[in-house]
């Protein structure tokens, strides 16, 4: 009777063997240990790619493939792309030691079974998108161990920009229609201040925007509060009344007056607010509490004093002070921005080598996206800010979102796959948050879920292992409120993901 090794296995395969690393730690569930090291090597395969066929996919040689002896599976973990045709592809295969048999089968419901032999005929075409295994017999002719192959097609666009019209929420209104709102992240969690329809405000938070979980309470304020010039600092939130005086509060129920009066909030930088106030003199530049390391200076004739995206901040290893920037915005003429405006600490300048179309009011976030250099297979993962939505000169609504992979220098659009879909709504001005959600699959079938490469920024590698259960860090775009062509607020949450992200992340 010959020997099976059906039973999964806690062996430690040698790297060598181009094995999942961590297959043990995944294959808890089962504890046979009666295979042998010596005996398992046998029967198995030391590596797996497909034959050169650039009328299929160029470098399609060079897809990686993957050998999970344990689960006897062999597969792709980095998908090819949507549509690519597996029904006509030569698998290349190699074994640790001779094999008296190596037979590829090919199944489909309802039809016999299709068997090739490949040790007498390596060239054969094999039709992948049916299910395939591999089984193979050792040179004894006693044992034997079936793979199974599968050559996995991304069944979406990854880099696509998915905004489910199901992923739709209400903003956290106590009472529903409200009338206008601010969101912003401080301190892990998103804090919105909310005018209700009858007038009264809302002090709203949440640290899991996923599930939709809010803390909701009536917000008494002793003045009138400019709910868009909400602004979150590292360790405090700042916030203009309807005269400009500038207020900041620890955790947005209690404020405390200071005596600055501004025009407007630019942003946070480092531990003080940066903002712009009228003088005698014209505008000026100031920030809040005194900086010894940042002077007010006076404003730019060009630079924009509202309908600004949110103002960010990035690191450099050049510098000891951060840069930040912001895009787009309304000038004091009137007229709309086209320049990525920056602070280093001293001045302020632009910063753009290519403008964007002249924009009011978009949403800016970072983000993590593929970048794919020449024709190569394998793409990598760069850090990105994307530009999202806002008015037009014209007054249209911009669909595009716009990339940028070096820090507001250059700016160019996504590709279509990335455009806002036209369920969502026209929004303008509009609030951007980046929050990531755990995420679980279960690795006992490869297969179930599309997996991608390796993640990078939100994912590097932030995940988990259970036994079969793996978890990690999706991170989702949230669009907050807005306001429509009317002008109305827009009572709706928006949430997207880079469609890669959300797929099962291979270690």
């Amino acid at each position: 009777m010959k020997k099976s090794l059906f039973k999964k296995s806690s062996l430690l395969i040698p790297a060598a063997l181009m094995l999942l690393g961590s297959a043990t730690s995944c294959n808890e569930k089962s504890k046979d240990t009666d295979e042998i090291a010596v005996t398992v090597s046998t029967v198995a395969v030391k590596s797996f790619n497909l034959k050169a066929d650039t009328k299929v996919l160029s470098d399609l040689d060079s897809v990686f493939f993957s050998i999970d002896l344990n689960n006897g599976v062999i597969f792709n973990a980095d998908s090819l792309p949507l549509g690519t045709k597996v029904s006509k592809l030569i698998p290349v295969i190699t074994f640790m030691t001779t094999m008296s048999k190596a037979e590829i089968v090919v199944s489909e419901a309802g039809k016999e079974d299709q068997t090739f032999d490949y040790l007498k005929n390596a060239n054969d075409s094999i039709d992948f998108s049916k299910n395939v295994s591999l089984k193979v017999t050792a040179y004894d002719q006693t044992t034997e161990y079936t793979y199974r192959l599968k050559v996995n097609v991304h069944t979406q666009k990854p880099d696509s920009l998915m905004w489910d019209h199901l992923a739709v929420a209400k903003l956290p209104s106590r009472y529903g229609n409200p009338v206008r709102q601010h969101s912003v992240a401080f301190k892990e969690k998103v804090v919105s201040i909310i005018e209700e329809n009858n007038g009264e405000l809302t002090l709203a938070s949440s640290s899991d925007l996923f599930k939709g979980v809010w803390d909701k309470s009536e917000l008494s304020l002793p003045f009138v509060p400019d709910i868009a010039s909400l602004t979150a600092g590292t360790d405090a939130l700042w916030l203009l009344d309807d005269t400009g005086t500038l207020y900041t509060s620890v955790d947005g129920a209690d404020w405390t007056p200071t005596d600055e009066k501004w025009l407007t909030i630019v942003g946070p930088y480092l531990d003080c607010i940066l903002g712009v106030k009228q003088t005698d003199n014209g505008l000026l530049h100031c920030h809040y509490p005194a900086n010894s390391h940042i002077a007010d200076t006076s404003v730019d004739p060009e630079f924009p004093i509202s309908g600004r995206s949110a103002l960010v901040s990035v690191a450099s290893e050049w510098s000891e002070m951060p840069t930040a920037f912001f895009v787009g915005g309304v000038k004091p003429d009137m007229t709309l921005s086209s320049a990525t405006w920056a602070f280093d600490g001293n001045i302020w300048t632009t910063i753009d080598d290519i403008s964007t179309p002249a924009i009011k009011s978009p949403v800016l976030v970072s983000y993590v996206n593929n970048r794919r250099p020449g024709d190569i297979f394998r793409p990598y993962e760069a850090d990105v800010w994307f530009m999202i939505g806002g008015r037009e000169a014209d007054d249209s609504f911009n669909d595009i979102v716009y990339c940028s992979y070096d820090n507001g220098v250059t700016w160019r659009p996504g590709s279509a796959l990335m455009k806002l879909p036209d369920y969502i709504p026209y929004l303008e001005a509009a609030d951007g948050v980046v929050m990531a959600t755990p995420l679980t699959a279960d690795l006992t079938d490869y297969w179930k879920s599309t997996p991608s490469a390796k993640a990078g920024r939100w994912l590097k590698p932030v995940y988990t292992i259970d036994g079969y259960d793996i978890t990690w860090e999706c991170p989702y775009i949230y669009l907050i409120g807005g306001h429509e062509l009317d002008g109305a607020l827009s009572d709706t949450i928006w949430r997207g993901v880079m469609a890669r992200l959300a797929f099962t992340p291979l270690f």
